[in-house]
């Protein structure tokens, strides 16, 4: 199997265990808060893991080793690579004010 066979179905699995973060620890929490359950809990790590690996899962599907994200010898990250971090901070950050403003709409606070 070639390697950029390896980096696309590693990153179809990263996509795959972001779903599934997503769903139980994004997803049910806000569903239960749409029920308006008494107390929600949720883990503010999900925003960073589920973020994380979408978007570097779809990174790795789309492009598998074609795209260096990271300088190997040097052991740095290349444009790419600082792009893709760029991408999953927003990501994270716009995910996690999105969540925060839909529990402000249903009556949580911290």
């Amino acid at each position: 199997m070639s390697q950029n066979i390896r980096f696309r179905i590693g990153g179809l699995i990263s996509l795959i265990v972001s779903v599934g973060f997503g769903w139980f620890f994004i997803w049910q929490p806000l569903q239960q808060a749409q029920h308006h359950v008494a107390t929600v809990q949720y883990s503010i790590k999900a925003f960073v893991a589920v973020p994380a690996l979408a978007v570097s899962g779809l990174f790795l599907l789309l492009f598998g080793d074609t795209v260096p994200y990271r300088n190997v010898e040097k052991k740095t990250p290349t444009a790419a690579g600082w792009i893709l971090f760029l991408v999953i901070a927003a990501a994270s950050g716009l995910s996690f004010w999105w969540f925060k403003a839909q529990f402000a709409a249903l009556g949580y606070s911290e």
